[in-house]
């Protein structure tokens, strides 16, 4: 399973996810912008993605929610030191209150991995990453050098909606 990932404004990626009702598509936007998700076994009707192979996933996405994206840069010789026990870790939080689905992604066209997680909302979110499980299972180096930049997280937010003119 792939997914491809384009940016887009909202009206644009409204219409596109719209006209291809039939596919796997989620649309989530900040502040920032807005991105369309495709998770398909075949090609992408996207024409300029950034791309990555599904490694491992947990439940479905839903129409409503907050998204928290978490990108590692690895460096490429040491994909397979980060990807050893990486698909343990979204099951230890298969049962974290507010969870709706997680998602870890290989990239196919850069250096960085991501971690999805998409919540019912901003207080689990909160919540998670001020658990122990967030500091046991975040993804740190441990003293090796394996990363090649520094990790970033960005939230999005999942509605029927558009809430681009709000104060999201």
């Amino acid at each position: 399973m792939y997914v491809y990932i384009t940016m887009g404004t909202y009206y644009f990626l409204k219409k596109l996810e719209e006209k291809h009702s039939n596919e796997k598509m989620i649309l989530m936007q900040n502040i920032e912008g807005c991105l369309l998700w495709h998770e398909t076994t075949g090609s992408t009707i996207f024409q300029s993605p950034r791309k990555y192979e599904l490694m491992e996933t947990l439940g479905d996405f839903q129409n409503e929610g907050v998204v928290l994206c978490n990108f590692i840069p690895v460096r490429e010789e040491n994909r397979p030191v980060f990807e050893y026990g990486i698909t343990d870790k979204i099951k230890l939080i298969q049962n974290e209150p507010g969870l709706i689905t997680a998602r870890i992604l290989r990239p196919l066209s850069n250096d960085t991995y991501l971690h999805m997680t998409m919540w019912k909302d901003e207080k689990h979110i909160h919540d998670w990453k001020n658990s122990t499980m967030y500091k046991h299972i975040h993804f740190q180096s441990k003293g090796t050098n394996i990363f090649s930049g520094p990790a970033y997280s960005t939230t999005y937010y999942v509605s029927d909606e558009n809430d681009v003119d709000n104060d999201i």
